[in-house]
């Protein structure tokens, strides 16, 4: 299994908390609870949004998702490329 740095390395830039569908948070005091963690029943699941996602099931379907769009036949020549 991939760690979570491994897969934000793989996105074009790294998922934060705050850019998650499963996060609950509210911008204006920037903490929510992340859904995974309560799912999880763990003690602390309220989290910072503006630290990056440690949840290995999101970011996995994140780098699929990414990956996907990159390698998808673009006509106009503008899709964007994964970085290296």
């Amino acid at each position: 299994m991939a760690s979570a740095k491994t897969l934000q390395d793989q996105l074009p830039s790294h998922h934060l908390c705050k850019d998650c569908d499963k996060w609950y948070g509210q911008e204006d005091d920037e903490y929510g609870p992340c859904m995974y963690k309560h799912l999880r029943k763990e003690k602390r699941y309220v989290t910072f949004g503006y630290h990056e996602c440690d949840e290995i099931e999101e970011l996995e379907q994140r780098v699929k998702i990414w990956k996907a769009r990159a390698s998808g036949d673009s006509r106009s020549g503008t899709s964007p490329q994964p970085s290296p």
